[in-house]
């Protein structure tokens, strides 16, 4: 990948070719490195190389944007021209804006060390090892055993004609672990996941696999109904994501959301939530660092979306933010939900009769409006019984809210960075939650 020199110096020759308003370009670079196994054994090394220019040009209103691969002079000017004849004939935006420019001193970029030098040096060899360490439970307990292995390495450098000028480089590296008993009937999955791979214990999860796996085999049917549930951190985020992802200052202040009230109000200020609920974003955590500027160029800072239970803010776009009066907000590239220190087997250990979920997946969102969404349990779901997972469970259909989580929870555990779709850092806590509802059973491993 190009040095933040270098390809800043990159994109500010390529703003020389512009005839047109307004222009502003975009290099986002990348390498993924990853292993994949099933079976017990390692079957595919791969490793991929990505640089992406994207041009966005505007005038009076109107603009485009294209993207190649090129870096070389003329390849720059062809799509600067390129953009700039595009948008010439679009049609005027009437929500234009013109690009940012760069932020008072004093409200400048937070410094973020996203980076880690040794995860981007890692190789097939060392990717290798690790898996093997997560495959020696199964092997050794009889299981199958499959998953992934990657570590990226990113950079994204943005410029534009009003002096803009910012760039962050990033790792992250995942492992996921899935093992069956042998007559298909239980599974079990884990994933860690982190900017660093050395934060990442491979036996540690192949261990926590197997033994998820060993113990989901066999599976009785529950009836369906409400239930308390202990659902671990990965399941939280599952449901979690429905609910960040509805944050956004104008669909409430326009009446479209959960967020809205009557007369044009929103719930912000109101205590809406559960006292143990804070969420909040930090690009800077140490332990968990994000991006520290969104895809305009704008800064991002720590937030408090919600505190002690009461909603304080929600995103806010630049055009909405200059149609209200109101600060911008932009949207979070980080979510940390609150939490205790107790580990999910403790909190399995407070509920006399429930149900305990390690994942859900085929997610999706049923009433946008109320935010209820469906989906099923997978890779372990057990009945509870004076504490204890009593016996293995089928999967269960459940249609729901996460505002049943944020306000029908009784204890929080030890927060975890998860999973999660796109570049979005989510560090989450498994939680006990009353009056969770499951619609139906399945057979469906």
């Amino acid at each position: 990948m190009l040095s933040e020199r270098r390809a800043t110096k990159l994109l500010l020759g390529a703003l020389k070719h512009k005839k047109g308003e307004h222009l502003s370009l975009r290099l986002d670079e990348g390498v993924e490195s990853n292993t994949r196994f099933a079976n017990n054994g390692v079957t595919t090394n791969g490793e991929v190389e990505t640089r992406r220019v994207s041009v966005t040009a505007s005038s009076q209103g109107r603009s485009a944007t294209v993207a190649g691969n090129a870096t070389d002079a003329a390849g720059l000017r062809a799509l600067v021209e390129r953009a700039e004849s595009l948008a010439a004939a679009s049609p005027v935006d009437p929500e234009f804006l013109p690009p940012l420019g760069p932020p008072p001193k004093k409200e400048g970029y937070l410094e973020v060390d996203a980076y880690d030098a040794d995860t981007a040096r890692v190789d097939a060899a060392a990717r290798v090892d690790a898996v093997q360490k997560a495959i020696a439970p199964a092997v050794a307990a009889g299981l199958q055993s499959a998953g992934f292995l990657q570590q990226h390495a990113r950079a994204s450098t943005l410029v534009n004609s009003a002096g803009l000028a910012v760039h962050q480089r990033s790792t992250e590296a995942s492992l996921s672990v899935t093992d069956r008993t042998p007559d298909g009937s239980g599974s079990g999955r884990v994933v860690g996941v982190s900017h660093r791979l050395a934060d990442i214990d491979a036996t540690a999860l192949g261990q926590a696999a197997a033994d998820k796996a060993k113990a989901s085999a066999k599976p009785e049917a529950l009836a369906p109904g409400d239930y308390t549930v202990v659902l671990e951190a990965q399941a939280v985020w599952d449901l979690l994501s429905f609910f960040i992802y509805s944050m956004d200052a104008r669909s409430a202040e326009e009446g479209r959301s959960w967020f809205s009230l009557a007369e044009g109000k929103t719930r912000v200020g109101q205590r809406e939530f559960d006292a143990k609920i804070t969420l909040r974003s930090d690009p800077a955590d140490p332990k968990h660092p994000s991006a520290r500027f969104d895809g305009e160029g704008q800064p991002l800072r720590a937030v408090t979306w919600i505190e002690a239970g009461s909603l304080r803010t929600l995103p806010r776009s630049r055009w909405w933010a200059k149609s209200t009066g109101a600060p911008v907000q932009p949207d979070p590239r980080s979510v940390f939900l609150s939490g205790g220190n107790e580990s999910f087997e403790a909190l399995v250990a407070k509920v006399d009769k429930g149900v305990a979920v390690t994942r859900f997946w085929y997610n999706r969102m049923l009433e946008p409006r109320s935010i209820l969404a469906t989906g099923l349990t997978r890779d372990g779901t057990f009945a509870i019984k004076g504490g204890k997972l009593a016996k293995s469970i089928k999967n269960l259909r459940y249609n729901d809210s996460p505002l049943t989580l944020l306000t029908r929870v009784v204890a929080l555990g030890r927060p975890q960075r998860v999973e999660t779709r796109g570049s979005t850092v989510a560090v989450v806590p498994p939680m006990v939650v009353q009056g969770f509802h499951f619609e139906s059973s399945s057979d469906a491993i």
